[in-house]
């Protein structure tokens, strides 16, 4: 099955650097407390810290103020979503969960559950983390980002007809070529090449340059052994981009597998020469010889 590509992978979930930021610069704000003078230091030095990105020096000191407070009012409780997002930059899931997770039981701070749903990420824990998106998208039913960002993990859980609906949702106001091929893909994965194949041609009708999508048509049809339809893809792709490494890969096997060696494994070599390190199995097997 042909992967998301890593640059649309980065274009669907490149809003989730900006979200991140968001947290950073919550977080870094310093709660007016009813602290002793002691402690409220000792908060002011905190966030100082975790602006310079000394998440473990900022984690000591808003360790010592959680455990020499009760957590009895909001601004001490914010002290514990600190501290939290500490623990999520150095890598400390579980224990930024735990943080969390407290918070969340006192509050009902969105921003939190947002960070909670990086964290669910981070462990693995897709369905967790669905949950907390949704509940953001219900509280901001339109807000894009917040769909693409769901879209592309249900992909990733192989729930396409549920990603469908995003997207389709998101195209409503996106017709970008990315997110109209990203929903050639949802069909492709549930199984249903042909209505991939027609949404790839409309995007290629309209964005003929559009060099990503000429990748997923021909590597589902190479998946689908129609070699001389990979070649149509392959061929009009190269005319816009000719240093192209896939598509010079995939135009190799698929002039091999039609028994046309020679070209074939020419496409290959050069493919291979640049990168492509998969090339070199398919030259062992039909330019070398060695199975």
């Amino acid at each position: 099955m042909l992967p998301v590509s890593n640059g649309m992978r980065e274009r669907l979930s490149a809003f989730s650097r900006c979200v991140l930021l968001l947290i950073a610069v919550a977080v870094s704000v310093t709660a007016q407390a009813q602290f002793s003078k002691k402690v409220d230091e000792r908060v002011v030095a905190a966030d100082t810290l975790m602006e310079r990105k000394d998440f473990a020096g900022a984690l000591a000191l808003y360790t010592k103020v959680i455990e020499s407070s009760r957590l009895a009012t909001p601004q001490e409780l914010h002290v514990l979503y600190k501290r939290a997002y500490c623990y999520y930059s150095l890598e400390r899931f579980e224990e930024a969960l735990s943080d969390i997770n407290r918070y969340i039981e006192n509050t009902n701070d969105l921003q939190a559950v947002l960070l909670r749903a990086y964290v669910y990420q981070e462990l693995g824990r897709t369905d967790d983390q669905l949950k907390d998106i949704n509940e953001l998208a219900q509280s901001s039913p339109d807000n894009l980002d917040l769909l693409r960002w769901r879209a592309s993990i249900l992909m990733d859980a192989e729930k396409y007809k549920e990603a469908r609906r995003d997207i389709e949702k998101i195209m409503m106001i996106d017709q970008s070529p990315d997110i109209v091929g990203f929903l050639g893909l949802t069909y492709y994965y549930d199984s249903e090449p042909d209505s991939a194949l027609m949404i790839f041609d409309r995007v290629l009708t309209s964005h003929p340059d559009h060099m990503q999508t000429y990748v997923y048509a021909a590597s589902l049809a190479l998946e689908e052994e129609s070699f001389s339809l990979a070649l149509n893809y392959v061929n009009k792709g190269l005319l816009h981009e000719p240093s192209n490494t896939t598509l010079l890969f995939y135009k190799g096997i698929a002039l091999v597998e039609s028994e046309k060696t020679d070209e074939g494994c020419r496409c290959l070599a050069k493919a291979f020469a640049a990168g492509t390190d998969d090339a070199g199995d398919y030259l062992k097997q039909y330019c070398y010889g060695v199975e």
